[in-house]
């Protein structure tokens, strides 16, 4: 009985003396949204007093401003920041290096690359940056500057990044750790833990790591986060975008239908909040808003699909042009283009099919509507007179012609006011 109720203090003197770390993921894009992220749970970090903080890093880059806010918030952590390079077969491409340099302590795990960091107008802020050749020298020394100053702020190698971002150059995780671009391997995150108790880091590797027990505690992004994080993405942008349109089109057509113009603001708005973020190509902008103007046009004109025809071609330059230039992380790929802009085509042009349709047809109920319809005389309204009652439909209407009998067939021409003009079939 002793030995079960030491077992059983020896386990909560064991859970209480564990160490929880903040385990985060960026798997993705640096933005502000993932920026944000990090920065939230390095606070809450610091607020909780835990003894690190482990980002699990796999990006093919991001945006130079989210990099340069997130860098900052990193370096002036009041707890040592764990960056590692996670999983197999990840990277810390462009923005990835500046963030792996910022670390305290840098680690990567088997199978993964460090390097490609030479910016390509990634400057965001809805397309200002220059990708002009001077200006994207001037962008690349001023990146080598920020992170040979990160470099020698961490103790680590202040050459190899020049070599990152003007030559692009990439490494492996066992070149990083000979060259001192990284502190430590480690093969998961259990590993990197228990080599991190005792790590000793920083220039003069005067600090050291303590982690007793130490238990992990993933902190993944709120649904919010995740929501807008999802957001940040040229092609879901662009396919908001296209919904937003559609749906706005519907409207016009058919004012009254509410859903589909509400659903077009809200799908058009959230696309307008992440094209002011990542960079876009004014030109683009500019015949997807022609595009617009010409639908709106044939729904109010109705041209038999001129206006239209002009409006998807605009559509399409536009789509194309929109992000042409920027790097592939911020390109909206053709294969979602494509499909897009056709299945658009499609709907505007089935609709303008039905609209044209309604102004050409026949009218199917009313007064204009008797015309063409057949009946029976029933009798003379006045005796010697060319006025009578006819049975259409079982209904009886006045009518009015010449040479009629009650009995006869007739055949509606025209509508006269309250009377219709008949003649025999």
């Amino acid at each position: 009985m002793r030995v079960k109720l030491y077992i059983i203090l020896l386990a909560f003197a064991t859970v209480a003396a564990a160490q929880t770390v903040p385990i985060i993921t960026i798997d993705g894009a640096i933005n502000p949204v993932s920026s944000k992220y990090i920065i939230r749970n390095i606070e809450d970090a610091e607020d909780e007093n835990a003894p690190c903080i482990v980002i699990l890093l796999d990006t093919p880059g991001g945006l130079m401003s989210s990099t340069e806010d997130l860098t900052r918030a990193i370096m002036a952590s009041n707890i040592p920041v764990v960056v590692y390079v996670y999983p197999q077969g990840g990277r810390a491409a462009s923005a990835g290096v500046f963030i792996t340099y910022s670390a305290d302590i840098a680690a990567m795990t088997p199978g993964t690359r460090i390097g490609a960091a030479h910016p390509v107008s990634m400057m965001g802020g809805a397309g200002k940056a220059d990708s002009s050749a001077a200006m994207m020298e001037k962008v690349a020394n001023d990146a080598v500057a920020n992170v040979r100053s990160i470099a020698k702020q961490r103790g680590r190698n202040d050459e190899w990044p020049e070599k990152a971002i003007h030559d692009s150059e990439s490494i492996t995780e066992n070149e990083a750790l000979e060259m001192n671009v990284i502190d430590l391997i480690a093969v998961d995150v259990d590993d990197l833990l228990e080599k991190l108790d005792g790590f000793a880091y920083g220039p003069e590797k005067a600090d050291t790591l303590e982690l007793s027990h130490p238990r992990s505690d993933e902190r993944p992004m709120t649904s919010v986060e995740d929501f807008l994080f999802t957001l940040l993405n040229p092609n879901v942008a662009y396919l908001l975008m296209m919904l937003g349109i559609v749906g706005i089109y519907l409207e016009l057509q058919n004012p009254g239908g509410i859903l589909p113009g509400v659903v077009g603001v809200i799908a058009l708005l959230l696309a307008l909040y992440v094209f002011q973020i990542l960079p876009f190509n004014y030109v683009g902008i500019a015949f997807i808003i022609l595009a617009i103007g010409l639908f709106v046009a044939e729904a109010l004109t109705v041209t038999f699909g001129l206006l239209t025809t002009g409006g998807v071609v605009s559509m399409l330059a536009g789509s194309f042009l929109l992000t042409s230039g920027n790097p592939s992380l911020f390109t909206i790929s053709w294969e979602v283009i494509i499909p897009t802009v056709a299945v658009m085509s499609l709907i505007i042009i089935f609709v303008l099919f039905k609209a044209v349709q309604a102004v050409v047809s026949k009218p199917v109920s009313g007064r204009d509507g008797m015309v063409g319809e057949h009946g029976i005389v029933a009798e003379k309204a006045v005796s010697g007179s060319s006025n009578f009652y006819i049975n259409i439909h079982g209904e009886l209407w006045a009518a009015t012609g010449e040479e009629l009998k009650p009995g006869m067939e007739v055949v509606v021409e025209s509508v006269e006011g309250n009377k219709l003009r008949i003649k025999k079939v």
